[in-house]
């Protein structure tokens, strides 16, 4: 019995030698870059230093006034919370920035009812898509972006947490959607900035077509109190295949004034103009649109802030807004109304709000509640947090 062991000991003694040695080998030989290195984790960090990555999330209920007759659950003309007597998701969506010395990036993806609304049913592809562009600096003051961009044009956004107000006017609803192709950027100076703009637009509350348009904007701050901003686009909106352009030049002009550190005073006012796109019996003549608004935010004791609000939209000739009939005449939509909403921030990232909403459209013009009134009431609860 020892004899064996001993016979299995020495018979081991040349296979334990060969394993250990090619352990050593193998532990001496490997790859450094098989391995996390500190070098390799400063290269890792160096790189995520230059990402910064968010999160908004906005929930909504809207409680409609005066909607006995109402069969539908959509709210004309809304950018966002669009659905009526329901708790509904308005936005979940994720953001990445990438900003270095000399290369950026943006991407953010969004779901929930507001992309829903806004994507026509030949834009689907892009619904979930709020923007996804990079750029490259040209120089210490200019850079080329190429992407899926925000349109400059308009205060408002359709994100709620961007906005005093949650719900967007009616003519924000109808401004130009974003565009696909390549920006210029110019910082002339700390008090003025611009820019211009070319690529596909993609209108996505109406339609798109395959045309280039244009668009350039402009921001100035002539002291840290005022800040002034116009963004103009033209462009062929018709669709590819007609026969008669329908060139449109789009005019978009924003004030804010800050007096003092609680109140802020906004105005906007946009006038856009579109050929070949007037009323019988002369639909050869240019057709004109006007739309804007005036709103005023106070903020109080760190956490709470009051908005009012005043909107009108007037689209004569319906280039924008499509066509209605009053009294057997044909016209565009016209609609003027108000707003009031308070504001209480738990924290820096949340919010909760309400907000009382009223609008009025052209007299006999039923455009809301399923056709079946002029006029439109509502208070809007939303909350939501972003960082």
């Amino acid at each position: 019995m020892k004899t064996s062991r001993i016979f299995l000991f020495r018979s081991a003694t040349p296979v334990i030698l060969i394993l250990s040695l090619l352990s050593a080998y193998t532990l001496k030989a490997q790859n450094p870059t098989d391995t996390i290195t500190e070098q390799t984790k400063n290269q890792i960090f160096n790189r995520l230093k230059n990402f910064k990555f968010g999160f908004y999330i906005d929930s909504y209920y809207n409680f409609t006034l005066g909607n006995r007759d109402d069969v539908s659950n959509i709210i004309p003309f809304s950018s966002n919370c669009p659905v009526q007597n329901q708790i509904r998701l308005n936005h979940a969506a994720i953001e990445i920035y990438y900003t270095a010395e000399k290369v950026r990036g943006k991407l953010a993806i969004q779901f929930g009812d507001a992309p829903n609304l806004l994507a026509s049913p030949d834009a689907q592809f892009i619904k979930n898509l709020r923007q996804a562009n990079f750029g490259f600096r040209i120089n210490k003051k200019i850079w080329a972006d190429f992407g899926y961009f925000l349109n400059p044009i308009g205060y408002e956004s359709s994100w709620a947490v961007i906005n005093q107000l949650s719900t967007v006017t009616t003519g924000g609803y109808f401004e130009p959607g974003n565009l696909l192709g390549c920006k210029l950027s110019l910082d002339f100076n700390d008090r003025f900035n611009g820019g211009v703009m070319f690529g596909n637009p993609y209108s996505l509350a109406n339609d798109k077509n395959t045309h280039m348009a244009g668009v350039i904007f402009m921001n100035y701050n002539p002291v840290p109190a005022l800040s002034l901003s116009y963004n103009f686009l033209f462009g062929n909106q018709a669709l590819i295949d007609a026969d008669i352009d329908n060139t449109i030049y789009y005019n978009n002009f924003i004030i804010s004034y800050n007096p003092v550190k609680p109140l802020t005073f906004t105005g906007q006012l946009d006038f856009a103009a579109q050929t070949h796109s007037h009323l019988p019996p002369d639909t050869n003549k240019t057709a004109t649109m006007f739309s804007g608004f005036v709103q005023a935010n106070y903020k109080f004791l760190n956490h709470f802030a009051i908005t009012a609000r005043y909107e009108f939209f007037n689209d004569p000739d319906g280039f924008s807004s499509g066509i209605y009939y009053i009294d057997g005449k044909e016209r565009g939509l016209l609609t003027n109304g108000f707003a009031t909403g308070f504001e209480y921030k738990p924290v820096e990232f949340g919010y909760i709000r309400i907000e009382y909403r009223y609008l009025a459209a052209n007299k006999d013009n039923f455009v809301f509640y399923d056709g079946t009134s002029d006029l439109f009431q509502a208070f809007t609860l939303t909350t939501g947090i972003r960082f």
